[in-house]
């Protein structure tokens, strides 16, 4: 796969960061602040909505504003709890912004891919929590270049989002691969933008909807399909 693609576009949350589990902590902190009755087992209810609002964001249903208080607001609602929504977002992405954490093998993973090209973190997260939990794990000088949605104003799949990605970084698009665990944003916008990608897929799965180059099960795969 490698040939003179040497531009990784390489998504953040759940690709290299634990997004689960700061999320986790987050979002216990929030409903302790709260008082609101919360135990870690609803947590996957909160993760089903949170990613149901996600696809909707990515869909361009709805703005970033709008996702961060209606995840609480359907929360609250299934839960039968009455509370403020928005306070929520606020006491849960305050906390966040802080508690950054790296999947395992992330780091040594990344450290090799920067010494094979230009490592790019591209990612529809919001700046401050992603730009928070980076320098928390001292890892944000690692990368050649950051792109946020909300900074470019397009978000992943959007085409837009990979053209701006593109111009900034002065390579065209078989001089790069884009390297993500959803298929909905990251292979699905790649497919888009005509850029070769690796959809990273350590729970298995088989791929819906957008078609990745290659399927890896693990960094050391990653590695091995840039390589060949």
């Amino acid at each position: 796969m490698s040939g003179h693609r040497n531009n990784f576009l390489l998504d953040a949350d759940e690709t290299i960061l634990d997004f689960v589990r700061s999320s986790r902590e987050s979002l216990r902190f929030a409903m302790a602040a709260l008082g609101v009755p919360y135990s870690d087992a609803q947590y996957t209810l909160y993760k089903q909505i949170n990613d149901d609002v996600w696809a909707e964001y990515e869909r361009g249903e709805l703005t970033k504003g709008q996702l961060h208080v209606l995840r609480f607001s359907r929360f609250f609602g299934l839960l039968g709890v009455d509370a403020d929504a928005k306070r929520a977002h606020e006491l849960y992405f305050g906390k966040l912004c802080k508690t950054g954490y790296l999947l395992p093998g992330a780091e040594p993973f990344l450290r090799t891919l920067c010494g094979m090209g230009h490592v790019f973190l591209v990612t529809n997260g919001t700046p401050q929590a992603q730009y928070g939990r980076l320098d928390a794990l001292g890892i944000r000088g690692l990368f050649s270049g950051i792109f946020v949605s909300d900074e470019i104003g397009f978000a992943k799949p959007d085409p837009r989002f990979f053209a701006y990605v593109l111009t900034k970084v002065g390579a065209a698009a078989q001089d790069c691969v884009v390297i993500g665990d959803s298929l909905t944003s990251d292979i699905a916008g790649a497919n888009g933008a005509g850029i070769a990608s690796v959809w990273y897929a350590p729970s298995g799965g088989q791929p819906h909807g957008a078609q990745p180059d290659k399927i890896a099960r693990s960094y050391a795969d990653i590695l091995r399909f840039l390589s060949e």
